[in-house]
């Protein structure tokens, strides 16, 4: 039954589907806004945004696969030119032909640590999209790095059809979290100062067109504040479609780089190739890894290491 369900979506993704949203105003889908003290990064889209309904816990298979693969369909504004202004400085960019953008700059001003506004907006549109830019400082403080799928929420990543029955026949709020995993985060992160931007980040081989069903769940489901890092399949520079180990070590060693003083705590699972990477990350930067868990996927069980 599964498999045929599989078929039937997998034709509708091929074959396209229509949207009967309504358009909003606001023409920025923004993916992750973070940096350092003179260091800004600001990932996101330029699309024509629908409102959405609301999903709930008794919503249909059906009705969930519908509205996820909508999230494939978005109507981009291609090749725009977006303006961001943080402070009195002020910056563009230019959109590719499938809407994203993306801002990594340098800042004359010093950004303190904290959640910093950030304006965003597309050229000859008065909608400003305001967002907040997580800027966490050059102090030493613990921060983490965590996979999604099969590491916080049960995916079955390695069975494909159970993967996307996961994905696709269930929504944000029928989805299984993985048990202790947010009273985890939280606890590691309660040994930096209190009061502070979260250092949580999520690496996902998820694709970036997942960001919002992804972020609803985290949200749902009380983890700490965080940025969520997830796979660029389309447009311009895209990540690697299928090595995981070359774009999780990209994402991660990006993250190093950026905040040499952190402290981190790695987690992920047997999944994929989660231990293989951090293994790597923890043997190139030994003096910037804590520890990393492994969650197996078979017995349920999470073990640490500090090798």
């Amino acid at each position: 039954m599964r498999q045929t369900i599989v078929r039937l979506l997998t034709f509708i993704l091929l074959i396209g589907c229509s949207s009967q949203a309504t358009p909003i105003s606001d023409n920025i889908e923004l993916y992750n806004a973070y940096g350092n003290e003179h260091q800004l990064i600001v990932h996101g889209r330029t699309v024509i945004k629908e409102k959405r309904d609301e999903v709930g816990k008794k919503d249909s298979g059906f009705s969930n696969a519908w509205n996820k693969i909508d999230f494939f369909h978005s109507d981009e504004l291609k090749n725009k030119k977006i303006f961001l202004t943080i402070g009195n400085e002020k910056f563009e960019t230019k959109g590719d032909d499938e809407g994203y953008f993306r801002f990594n700059i340098k800042t004359v001003k010093k950004l303190t640590m904290g959640y910093k506004l950030v304006n965003l907006q597309i050229k000859d549109n008065k909608k400003i999209h305001h967002a907040k830019a997580t800027i966490i400082g050059s102090k030493k403080l613990v921060g983490i790095i965590s996979d999604i799928d099969d590491t916080v929420v049960f995916s079955d990543v390695t069975k494909k059809v159970e993967l996307f029955f996961n994905t696709f026949w269930k929504n944000y709020k029928q989805r299984e979290v993985i048990p202790t995993m947010v009273k985890r985060f939280k606890k590691i992160l309660s040994q930096n100062p209190p009061n502070k931007p979260s250092r949580l980040f999520f690496i996902s081989g998820s694709p970036e067109q997942l960001f919002t069903p992804i972020e609803k769940f985290l949200e749902y489901n009380h983890f700490p504040q965080h940025i969520t890092i997830l796979k660029h399949i389309h447009g311009d520079n895209k990540d690697p479609l299928f090595d995981q180990f070359a774009y999780k070590i990209d994402k991660i060693e990006n993250l190093i780089t950026l905040y040499p003083k952190m402290q981190w705590v790695l987690f992920g699972d047997s999944g994929e190739r989660d231990k293989e990477v951090y293994k790597f990350i923890k043997k190139k930067y030994p003096s910037s890894i804590r520890a990393y868990y492994i969650r197996d996927i078979d017995s349920g069980k999470i073990k640490k290491s500090l090798l």
